[in-house]
């Protein structure tokens, strides 16, 4: 059940409007201004005194991060409240360093927080890290139990919130998250609003269904999962469904393409069409009758062209590949699909490769 409260945050000019609660997850509604710097500065430290409790020094290692204007406010604040709180430099720090290992639930600092303008914006600086990461299934859990009016930088969470939603291919989720930042926001940065626009742009172009192109944004996504070493249950789920994806449609090219050749062959009947014993239709190239082997994704076939339906039956057989095979069917790759998909079959397969490496 879905209930609005309406609110007025008094005092601090943050928000106008309503606030809708389903479930964990709390959006708001009516125009969110950012706040002046004045107000964050106050609030920041106030934090610092009240909640973190830290010294003389510690305050002036504050007032010098918060002086330099240049930097965004965000990237200010977090590393004040770093700075204020051991248990969130640690976690920061962990976000940013691209050999550590993702955590599989949001940490309790952030889910435990009672103090309002803390988990906004330590969730919303450690949910940008994890995008920079490609963790975008983490980071939108995080977002979610975010409360855009408590954040110092609107804009960001929105953008972010986008990001994620369009790398897990919530199509709906990410125009809505893309026009709330749009209609919601005053003021939003320039960087934010043409990359928001180029991700409202590329989903027109996709309707959601499951195609070529929603494959090749999921392979992308699971590329992104197994750089994080996510090669668990859920990515092992997701790949499935890009296997059974491809051998259906695969299957459906088969039979359009046997039909077209029944279609030439009863066409072109008695004008030469014939084959000798054994050879193929209209004398075409051969194909081996003998099983495939390990090197048998390229066929037989003297273009080059690539067995994807082996190769997505049997996906261990690319790790298998000597170098010089792999280049064939890469070529072979780039010659057969459209330049984005193939992008996304190449890295996936690099992933494939880089997974089966001993470690």
């Amino acid at each position: 059940m879905k209930r609005a409260l309406c609110v007025l945050v008094v005092g601090t000019g943050w928000l106008w409007g309503c606030t809708a609660v389903q479930g964990q997850e709390q959006v708001s509604f009516g125009r969110i201004k950012p706040p002046a710097p004045e107000q964050i500065r106050a609030q920041l430290f106030t934090w610092l005194k009240e909640q973190a409790k830290v010294d003389g020094e510690k305050l002036r290692q504050a007032e010098t991060l918060w002086a330099a204007e240049s930097r965004p406010v965000l990237a200010r604040v977090a590393e004040i409240l770093a700075l204020g709180s051991p248990e969130a430099q640690r976690l920061l720090e962990q976000a940013a360093n691209p050999e550590a290992i993702m955590p599989t639930e949001v940490p309790a600092l952030i889910r435990q927080s009672a103090d309002p303008f803390f988990k906004a914006n330590l969730g919303l600086a450690y949910a940008r890290l994890l995008c920079l990461r490609k963790a975008y299934e983490e980071a939108l859990e995080v977002l979610k139990l975010v409360r855009p009016e408590h954040v110092v930088d609107p804009g960001a969470y929105y953008f972010y919130r986008a990001v994620a939603e369009h790398k897990t291919l919530n199509r709906e989720e990410t125009l809505r998250s893309v026009d709330r930042l749009f209609d919601q926001v005053e003021g939003v940065p320039e960087r934010y609003f043409v990359l928001a626009s180029l991700l409202k742009y590329d989903l027109q172009s996709w309707d959601g269904r499951k195609n070529l192109d929603y494959v090749a944004r999921r392979m992308d996504e699971i590329s992104g999962r197994l750089d994080n070493a996510r090669g668990g249950p859920k990515t092992q789920a997701k790949q499935k469904e890009i296997l059974d994806l491809l051998s259906k449609m695969i299957d459906q090219l088969e039979q359009q393409l046997q039909q077209q050749q029944a279609g030439a062959g009863q066409g072109g009947g008695g004008q030469g069409g014939g084959r000798s014993s054994g050879g193929p239709p209209g004398g075409g190239t051969t194909r081996s009758s003998g099983p495939a082997t390990d090197s048998g994704i390229l066929g037989g076939a003297g273009e080059g062209k690539v067995d994807m339906k082996e190769l997505i039956k049997r996906p261990d057989l690319w790790g298998k590949l000597p170098e010089k095979e792999r280049v064939k069917v890469l070529e072979a790759v780039r010659r057969e699909y459209p330049p984005h998909i193939a992008e996304a079959i190449e890295a996936y397969l690099q992933q494939i490769a880089k997974s089966s490496e001993p470690r």
